[in-house]
């Protein structure tokens, strides 16, 4: 299957200069956990997760209207993957990069949509459970069990860092 099947096409983003005010708001009204964050071609230049307001907020000991999603960002790589690259090659790259959405890029490079693992999941073939076999453009229900464990397992380093 490929992603533009499984993507969510319609995608409430930001500027690097947008505060986190705003961009909780965009995630509060559009029922998203993140925002990509688009430069002036629209091309994503990183994302803002729900988790990364709560820690920025905390940490930075400044109201959500006075912290930009450029500080929040910093100079963290963002992966993307295309259209037209399988479910499976954008799982893959989700595991690489431990992170449970990607922003979804055309040919121009410019943000097409956004891809979850709840879209995968909803895109998950349940035909084992049947007792039939999976079609070839489904995903199989095994490997998206395999992702899952891999990316919402805890992260070693994670866990012993301390905040101070």
């Amino acid at each position: 299957m490929l992603v533009e099947n499984a993507m969510v096409r319609e995608v409430a983003s930001c500027s690097p200069d947008s505060s986190l005010e705003e961009i909780a708001s965009l995630m509060w009204n559009n029922d998203c956990g993140s925002v990509p964050i688009l430069d002036d071609e629209q091309h994503p230049v990183g994302i803002v997760t729900d988790r990364d307001i709560a820690m920025g907020a905390g940490l930075m000991h400044k109201p959500l209207w006075e912290i930009s999603a450029r500080e929040i960002m910093g100079d963290k790589k963002i992966a993307c993957c295309n259209t037209e690259d399988s479910v499976q090659s954008a799982l893959a790259l989700m595991e690489k990069n431990e992170v449970r959405r990607l922003p979804v890029v055309n040919q121009y490079g410019q943000l097409a949509g956004m891809l979850s693992m709840g879209d995968v999941i909803s895109a998950t073939s349940d035909s084992r459970a049947r007792g039939k076999k999976a079609q070839p453009d489904q995903i199989d229900a095994a490997e998206v069990l395999d992702f899952l464990k891999h990316v919402s397992a805890h992260h070693e380093s994670a866990r012993s860092a301390s905040v101070g």
